[in-house]
């Protein structure tokens, strides 16, 4: 049991607002929005958010220029016509007395033809350096003077549809965000330079105060800095753009960091960057105005009563742990930190599906976004209650087994290990993903506190679900390494698995290869292409997703790369882990080349040898020497032996994760959330 933050509990006031508490779920975007509007899907999600406890949501970045202010399936504020559903929108949150923001952006430079419908727009026309953006043009000066009213007629909009205040979206390289930079704002006309793009900044908010009245609560999100190699931003000047806001009639600063282009480790949005990163440019702010100040960026639980004591931040912004648990703010405030479902910061499932143009998820909680989404702790009981065994103690089966007795089954989960985890927890190792163990340590209080039986280093039979002993068999028991072996050297002495690596049950030497990638592997990296309905350009959404392979692979080597070891990749594809998300795979390239990690693609692997791996590529042989190889291209279910052997003794076999179809953590949880709701 935690104890219960006092602090965060306080009531807070952000200009004439007030909240019950100073816990605040920031904008995020989910894509669950239909030609601008919000569906029932987002109504009924941010609602169960709200009912989870925190005292204000600030909804995901609405466009004020429709689409063409849109870099995702961005909600809108576009027209009158969207006051309805915002309005609806608003009604459910005020349910549970929370209040609610509402986010309003352009996205400037970093969109693109498809997604917007016409050329981008920014203050200058300075290409991002992310493929997924067109060149910009520049605005001209009268666009400017009109993009201004037209943030205050978003802001009219917001406040008409039932929101308490609005968020004006100043960061992370959108349009306002570029117009502040110093370097990428090469205007020679008023509003040049930072102080023209401060000048305009300060116009918007004068603009919303004008249309809105000057009591109603206005938030700006800003960069603590820009985290950009050129220039930009620094975690000084915001202290400047912070006063000139405050002056301007801002009653809110909204600490946020990094464009596009940043490899600052303190910009990583994976699990590889330090908690709580952001902090510090909170407290600096802070210092310098005398409005309120919030921040984010993987703040934990245990994190969160410490920084408001100490002062350096009026509010802490938790947001995708509130994806993951709907009930987290619930948890916090009542010492219940222990039982809050947790995030581990992946990115697969919010980050990475979100630049698909998918509708968001959790790799933790599947069921996030769904309308029949229930909190872990208060799921529907199935209408019979059943005998249960789940086969296999990874991610599928410990999410299997809870879900199955949270449903009111008698669930035994069996595992040949000592241990929770499977495969996925053989990842922790790697400095980018120590946060998987949180996952386990929570199975491992969460499971058997749900009646769960644990059997932990017992090798399940098919005679122990026999003879009327079980109703259903989950089997959970993943997927075995594939060494292909056509290619001559496969089992030589210096050959190893990536999973005995991170095990460590094999040795591995100074300059090591990792071959990954291979046509030798099952194509799951393979993007599914699918027009997004009704949307106004036309757009495609594009899903896919790395295998486990692909992972093991890159988790493998900033393992040996932590070690000091000289890690080379090579894979038979155009990249390594080509399905990973946009999000993870940036910053996963950007560890690399901190790391020296070095990948070549395309090559041909021929053959291993005592001295390493003959490659072809470009029609030329040669030699990579390394001490070590590490195979990494596939894996082969492991259930049909006892699969077959559970044939006539059990009525209900079901198979999930690994086992059923080979992916990652991701798509084996989604599977066991599905079946043991099924139950």
């Amino acid at each position: 049991m935690s104890t219960k933050p006092k602090l965060l509990a306080q009531p807070g006031k952000i200009g004439t607002m007030q909240l019950k508490n100073r816990l605040v779920i920031p904008a995020m975007c989910t894509n669950y929005t239909f030609q601008g509007h919000f569906t029932d899907r987002a109504v009924y999600y941010y609602g169960l958010r709200a009912k989870g406890g925190a005292g204000l949501i600030i909804i995901e970045a609405s466009a004020i220029d429709y689409p063409i202010g849109r870099s995702v399936l961005n909600c809108a504020v576009s027209d009158d016509g969207f006051i309805p559903t915002l309005r609806k929108l608003t009604d459910e949150v005020h349910k549970y007395d929370t209040k609610i923001a509402l986010q309003i952006m352009h996205s400037g430079r970093q969109t693109s033809v498809a997604i917007c419908g016409s050329q981008p727009v920014s203050c200058s026309p300075a290409a991002s350096a992310q493929v997924l953006y067109d060149e910009p043009r520049a605005l001209t000066l009268y666009e400017c003077k009109e993009m201004v009213k037209k943030f205050g007629e978003g802001a009219r909009r917001a406040k008409e549809g039932g929101f308490d205040a609005v968020e004006l979206h100043y960061a992370h390289g959108y349009l306002m965000s570029a117009f502040l930079s110093p370097t990428l704002n090469t205007r020679t006309d008023e509003y040049g330079g930072l102080e023209g793009g401060l000048k305009l900044a300060c116009e918007v908010v004068e603009e919303v105060k004008r249309r809105c009245g000057s009591d109603y609560p206005v938030l700006v999100r800003i960069n603590g800095d820009d985290y950009y190699p050129a220039g930009g931003v620094t975690h000084i000047d915001s202290r400047m753009i912070s006063v000139a806001l405050e002056k301007a009639g801002v009653d809110c600063i909204n600490i946020s960091s990094g464009l596009r282009e940043s490899d600052h480790n303190l910009h990583d949005q994976t699990m590889a960057s330090p908690r709580g990163s952001w902090v510090y440019m909170a407290e600096g702010i802070k210092k310098t105005v005398d409005i309120p100040v919030m921040v984010a960026k993987r703040i934990s639980e245990d994190m969160v009563e410490r920084i408001l004591q100490e002062g350096r931040t009026d509010f802490v912004c938790i947001g995708r742990p509130h994806i993951t648990d709907p009930e987290y703010g619930n948890k916090l405030l009542d010492g219940r930190a222990d039982e809050i479902l947790p995030c581990i910061w992946c990115a697969q499932g919010c980050f990475d599906v979100l630049w698909m143009l998918a509708p968001t998820t959790c790799l933790v909680n599947p069921a996030a976004g769904r309308t029949d989404e229930s909190p872990i702790d208060a799921l529907q009981r199935a209408p019979e209650k059943k005998k249960v065994a789940v086969v296999g103690a990874g991610p599928a089966g410990c999410k299997a087994a809870l879900v199955a007795a949270r449903r009111g089954h008698e669930v035994t989960l069996y595992e040949r290990e000592k241990r929770l985890g499977g495969a996925y927890r053989l990842a922790t190792p790697s400095p980018s993903k120590a946060e998987v163990e949180r996952l386990f340590d929570y199975f491992e209080r969460a499971l058997p506190k749900a009646g769960v039986q644990m059997k932990l280093g017992v090798e399940f039979t098919p005679d122990m679900a026999g003879s009327g002993k079980t109703d259903a068999v989950i089997l959970a028991v993943g997927a075995s390494p594939l060494l292909p072996e056509k290619i001559p050297g496969t089992s030589g002495a210096n050959v190893v698995t990536a999973e005995d690596v991170m095990a460590g049950k094999a040795a591995v030497g100074d300059r090591v290869a990792i071959w990954t990638c291979s046509f030798h592997c099952r194509y799951t990296c393979k993007p599914r292409v699918k027009p997004v309905e009704g949307d106004p350009t036309g757009v495609n959404s594009s899903f896919s997703y790395a295998c486990r392979a692909g992972y093991g692979a890159v988790d493998t080597a900033e393992y040996l790369a932590s070690q000091g070891k000289l890690v080379s990749i090579v894979t038979e594809r155009e990249g390594v882990v080509p399905g990973m998300g946009y999000t993870s795979r940036g910053y996963l390239i950007k560890r690399f080349y901190r790391a020296n990690i070095r990948v070549c693609d395309n090559v041909k692997v021929k053959e291993i040898n005592d001295r390493g791996m003959v490659l072809e590529k470009a029609g030329h042989d040669f030699l990579l020497d390394a001490d070590t190889v590490v195979v990494s291209v596939g894996a082969r279910s492991s259930r049909k032996e006892i699969q077959d052997a559970l044939e006539g003794k059990v009525k209900e076999v079901y198979a999930v994760g690994d086992c059923d179809k080979v992916g990652n953590a991701m798509s084996s949880i989604a599977s066991a959330y599905d079946v043991a709701m099924r139950i």
